[in-house]
């Protein structure tokens, strides 16, 4: 029984300290950059026939390419794009990021257009951002698309989390504009004390892994967790942390450990 526990405390150990994700790259000193080759407007106001493509030079290879916040694709073009204003994002291998000019594509002979005021969020796990379309013209009235949800009427959304975002606006005569709506991350005052230092009690500080005593990676040191705060949250996302075998974290806490983190690890 004692060799049976002795070798689960050593693969709780191996769990603990082969799992670190390396440093990461300083962007800052990086050359990665982005740059508009060609695109094509849309053959009427209500088509989906624009397209983009961009090149990327610099940075670390390969590459993957995003518009308007969406998912990372490894092909630089763009098809089927409605009118609007598009960002195109470049990351590469080092986990850089550059993101390009605004680019529009234009339909002939339509003059709709939009522009979005957005409120920050600054709760973690109950978003409280919010964003207020203005339209202007093509022919009104107007109606509204948020995310994949239908077209409505009204032109704010509430309960909206940080991040980029497409919106579209569509007139009377079914002519639509595509435009890319960020809202700011604020500080959600997640604290240290009351939140996350009880879950890293429960799951991650113990005999075998971060506990008192266990030099660098004693956790309950606070400025050892400040140290490793981002290959925590990096870790608990992607859930090699707690190893295999420690009670596991649900999804909440593994979202008040990232705002935390993103908050700045701060002892509050």
């Amino acid at each position: 029984m004692t060799r049976v526990i002795c070798l689960l405390l050593i693969l709780l150990a191996i769990g603990c300290t082969n799992n670190d994700i390396n440093k990461k790259f300083d962007c800052s000193t990086s050359n990665l950059a982005i740059e508009l080759v060609s695109k094509s407007n849309t053959s009427s106001c209500n088509a989906i026939d624009g397209k983009l493509s961009v090149s990327a030079t610099g940075g670390k290879q390969p590459y993957s390419f995003s518009l308007n916040g969406g998912v990372n694709q490894p092909s630089n073009e763009f098809l089927n794009l409605g009118p609007g204003t598009y960002n195109v994002i470049i990351k590469d291998a080092n986990e850089c990021k550059v993101t390009s000019t605004e680019i529009d594509i234009s339909a002939p002979n339509s003059n709709l257009n939009a522009t979005a005021v957005a409120v920050r969020n600054n709760q973690c796990t109950n978003p409280n951002g919010s964003i207020t379309v203005t339209a202007s013209g093509g022919t009104a009235p107007y109606s509204y698309q948020f995310g994949t949800t239908g077209f409505t009427s009204s032109n704010v959304f509430n309960n909206v989390k940080h991040g980029t975002y497409n919106l579209i606006v569509k007139d009377a005569t079914d002519c639509q504009k595509t435009i890319p709506v960020t809202v700011p991350r604020e500080n959600t005052n997640t604290s240290y004390l009351n939140t996350v230092k009880p879950i890293l009690d429960a799951s991650c500080n113990l005999a075998s892994c971060h506990a008192a005593g266990t030099g660098s990676r004693d956790w309950t040191n606070f400025q050892n967790l400040k140290n490793s705060a981002a290959n925590v949250k990096a870790r608990t996302i992607n859930r090699s942390m707690p190893p295999s075998g420690s009670s596991q974290l649900t999804q909440s806490q593994i979202d008040l450990i990232s705002c935390w983190v993103d908050d700045g690890a701060l002892n509050n």
